[in-house]
């Protein structure tokens, strides 16, 4: 626990909790500002007689305004009225008592700490406790040290919370000098049962008794072991199986408070905390701070069993062997994580990857913006399918792998409509990609992320269940319909943001997949249907900032659509998609111009004429059987294997000119893959011309290969991902008021069988599976 936390709970602590309501609200407000847990501030309420129970307490807890007008500067003067005294002794506090703060005021003299008279006189009229009483019975400890325990009297007119104390066992409370603070009584069987069916504790401490110190049992000695329980029946657990003495500190969040203080009186002393199971990683936390052992329970208990617990089902030598093994905490893990730079040439680091080829990186979010009603949520579905297929989406490669396709804003029956628009228009039978493609509907619990308490921002139980559907199907696209549903916080709030986005990356991190978010864009930029002057996206420029790709869809003046990729850490930008949309289909590339230069691609001279240098050399090593790959990845790719020809180098083109110039022949359909057999009869892919790319080049005529068997060597091979056919870009789809409205009247739909035309090429979609020999 923080020390300033510790100290604002030993603040709270000293102020009578049997207070006026309207002052009880004003200690929990400033209780809850400077940082002291809900558990805690209920143990102190419950000390009051007008304690109610937990859930009253709770819901008021809730109600409790964090903006900052009640500061814990307000309980520590609450409780500097009430004879407080600052354990730390610092001069320089942040908190200083209000009577001293007055000019040129000499410091006040140090108060000397008497026992509280309340308290003192309920533990006069106490009577010796023996072993058999109820709660030392109960819990198997007769034998412990008696002579500081007491039993409330029959007939004794004590009361808390408004039940009768008599009867009940009473633990002293000690400061360092043995004075009493206070008291903890508790209760009978009868009495607890009472209490726990109002909600309330069956140990009350004294009403307005301050907790300072902590009760022994067994003997102190310079330089021996002390065991640091929460409460008395672990204490008397310890003492039984080692011997040792052993605190009770009456609340974990005083452990930290009372190690320090036993510390202070013996440097020597060998403290072990015993935090009951669920709180390991905080005892390692105060441990490490003061420098102590931490005995942690076994794995496997419920949350808050103690050692009390252990030694009750194991026995006493279970629990001494435990407290033995008692170890410091590992140091914490570092926050910030040096990274080897000797070796990156000797050892570098592999490339970066990308699902849908230098659009979605994987291992990261990328952020696609859009208009409403543009289309996005229709084009995600479709690079789902494409990706669940092994097929490339507008003449982009992608890589075949299972697809996650989350919809938090349409359901499922939407989603499914479109699904079988995009099989009938593509002619895919959608067994072929059962398996393969996840739709989720999470529209009636759609939040993934959620502001809390501090305004910070939390993972919610439907992000759990999201993390366990990627890593249940392996998903390398996870597809997120979209931030306005997913997202539970404020979008302006750059910090839950980022925290939401973090929590995005975490996803990708799971399978190494690509997390595609959709979101709307800003209302300017939807008003001006461009990205111009304004963000492609809606809020925080964190949502821009987090994203390490991010894509932009709009609606053009000529009815086409335009798909902008506006950022890229892994690489160089993709160049724009110009898209259109018949009535009655999907989204696709825009037709051929007609003159055999394509309107994406070609806009100069200059690239035409590199891409018919680049389209003949590739004509005349196909005839000589020396094929390049339509891979990017291949260690035949059309750049590696022409860069060492003259005419090659004439053109003065890098890897990423080269790229560029055949996407833009392939979108011209000059050029396309062709599936052959290797020598050892395994499918390969290579670049061919096509028809239009013969023309276009001033190819009279193919050039016939010399010999029908050459071999190819496996530096040659084709992984199995890439080449995958084009999407038909034939009528038969949805329009937009059929994808927007749930209530629109959905028609009936049959998924036509796969094609069994016969065809000049053979492609990678329609082949067996094969064995990747570059992965």
């Amino acid at each position: 626990m923080d020390s300033e936390v510790s100290r604002a709970l030993d603040a709270l602590n000293h102020i009578d909790a049997a207070c006026a309501r309207d002052v009880w609200v004003r200690a929990g407000m400033a209780a809850k500002s400077a940082g002291i847990a809900f558990a805690d501030f209920n143990n102190w309420s419950a000390s009051a007689p007008n304690y109610v129970n937990e859930n009253d307490c709770r819901s008021t807890w809730k109600s409790f305004d964090e903006s900052g007008a009640v500061t814990p500067a307000t309980l520590f003067g609450m409780a500097y009225e009430q004879g407080w005294q600052d354990p730390s002794k610092r001069t320089n506090s942040s908190y200083p008592n209000p009577s001293t703060t007055q000019t040129k005021q000499a410091p006040p003299k140090p108060v000397k700490q008497a026992e509280n008279s309340k308290a003192a006189d309920v533990w006069a009229r106490c009577e010796q406790a023996t072993n058999e009483h109820p709660y030392i019975t109960d819990k198997g400890a007769a034998g412990v040290p008696l002579d500081d325990l007491r039993v409330l009297p029959a007939g004794d007119p004590l009361r808390i919370a408004g039940e009768p104390m008599a009867g009940a066992l009473v633990v002293p409370i000690r400061r360092v000098d043995r004075s009493i603070s206070s008291l903890q009584f508790i209760a009978t069987p009868d009495v607890a049962k009472r209490l726990k069916a109002k909600g309330k504790p069956g140990k009350l401490n004294m009403p307005g008794a301050p907790l300072e110190g902590w009760h022994t049992v067994g003997e102190v000695v310079p330089g021996g072991v002390i065991f640091i329980c929460e409460g008395i029946g672990s204490a008397w657990a310890c003492w039984q199986a080692t011997g040792d003495a052993a605190v009770a500190c009456f609340g974990w969040g005083r452990v930290r408070t009372v190690a320090a203080a036993l510390l202070a009186r013996d440097a020597s002393a060998k403290l072990t905390l015993c935090p009951d199971a669920g709180k390991e990683s905080d005892a390692d936390k105060i441990a490490r701070e003061v420098g102590v052992l931490v005995a942690a329970m076994p794995e496997g208990w419920q949350s808050n069993s103690d050692v009390a617990d252990l030694k009750a089902r194991e026995g006493g030598d279970a629990l001494e062997a435990l407290l033995l093994a008692a170890r410091a905490p590992a140091p914490p893990e570092a926050l910030l994580k040096p990274v080897c730079v000797f070796d990156v040439l000797t050892n570098p680091a592999p490339p970066p990857e990308f699902i849908w080829d230098g659009y979605l990186p994987r291992g990261v979010v990328t952020l696609m913006g859009a208009h409403g009603g543009t289309g996005k949520s229709t084009v995600a579905l479709m690079l789902g399918v494409c990706v669940a297929a092994s097929r490339p989406l507008f003449e982009v490669y992608t890589v075949g792998c299972s697809a996650l396709f989350v919809s938090m804003e349409d359901s499922a029956r939407i989603v499914r409509h479109r699904l079988a628009w995009v099989c009938r228009t593509w002619n895919i039978d959608p067994r072929s990609i059962d398996g393969k493609l996840h739709i989720v509907d999470g529209t009636e619990n759609p939040e993934l992320f959620t502001a809390d308490s501090r305004n910070a921002g939390e993972v919610t139980a439907t992000y759990d269940e999201l993390c366990k559907l990627v890593q249940s199907t392996g998903a390398g696209l996870v597809v997120v319909d979209n931030a306005s549903d997913a997202f539970g916080g404020d979008e302006i709030n750059r910090r839950q943001v980022r925290a939401f986005m973090r929590a995005l990356a975490q996803v990708a991190r799971l399978t190494n997949c690509a997390v595609l978010l959709l979101a709307h864009v800003d209302k300017n930029t939807s008003r001006a249907r461009k990205a111009e002057g304004s963000e492609a996206y809606s809020g925080s420029t964190a949502w821009h900032n987090s994203a390490r790709s991010r894509l932009f869809m709009t609606r053009n003046e000529d009815g086409t659509l335009s798909l902008e990729h506006q950022k890229s850490n892994f690489g160089k930008m993709r160049e724009p998609l110009t898209l259109e949309w018949p009535g009655a289909g999907l989204p696709q590339l825009v037709a051929n111009g007609g003159d055999g230069s394509y309107i994406l691609g070609m806009t100069s001279r200059a690239d035409d004429d590199r891409a018919i240098a680049v389209l003949k050399l590739i004509d005349e090593y196909e005839g000589r059987e020396e094929y390049c790959s339509p891979m990017p990845t291949a260690r035949n790719n059309v750049f590696a294997m022409l860069k060492a020809d003259p005419a090659f180098r004439a053109l003065k083109l890098n890897s990423d000119d080269t790229k560029r110039i055949l996407t833009q022949c392939q979108r011209a359909k000059q050029i396309e893959p062709f599936e052959y057999r290797s020598h050892d009869r395994k499918y390969r892919q290579r670049w061919t011309l096509t028809t239009d790319g013969r023309m276009f080049a001033g190819i009279l005529a193919p050039t016939a290969p010399t010999c029908a068997h050459i071999s190819i060597t496996d530096d040659g091979a084709l992984g199995a991902n890439g080449g995958a056919p084009t999407a038909p870009t034939y009528a038969g789809g949805v329009g937009d008021s059929a994808r927007t409205n749930e209530g629109a009247e959905l028609e009936p739909l049959t998924v036509a069988e796969p094609s069994t035309t016969a065809t000049t090429h053979r492609y990678v979609g329609a082949a067996p599976k094969q064995e990747s020999s570059h992965g």
